[in-house]
């Protein structure tokens, strides 16, 4: 399904991840998109980010996002919340928590993708 508004990609995005559906989850993301790592690193590109996500989607974790901030620009928007990733590990139940910070880029389909994912928030600098 695609999402008209960046509100709606939220809800799109978390409801394909928790029903497990990656072919889904991998449509909202643009052609060149990138993922911040922890250590500053990009995961770029939708080869790498399918292998993301299919760890996510493999080991049944619930995503969870609680909307702090939307700014939108045009065909930009800045987007800031709560992430919530929950499951059943190795070592048994866990559940982790970050601030996150997404743009979002629509399209000239007029649909709205993620392009630039970073669900930890950004990495301290230590210059």
């Amino acid at each position: 399904m695609a999402a008209q508004t960046p509100h709606e990609l939220i809800e799109l995005f978390a409801a394909a991840i928790n029903r497990r559906d990656l072919d889904e989850a991998v449509a909202m993301w643009t052609e060149d998109a990138a993922i911040v790592a922890p250590d500053g690193s990009l995961v770029q590109g939708r080869e790498a980010i399918v292998t993301a996500l299919a760890g996510l989607v493999g080991n049944g974790t619930r995503f969870e996002v609680e909307l702090t901030g939307m700014y939108e620009a045009g065909d930009t928007a800045l987007v800031t919340g709560t992430l919530t990733l929950s499951g059943d590990g190795h070592d048994g139940r866990y559940e982790h928590r970050s601030d996150s910070i997404v743009v979002y880029a629509r399209g000239t389909d007029g649909t709205w993708r993620i392009a630039l994912d970073a669900p930890w928030g950004l990495p301290s600098r230590s210059d």
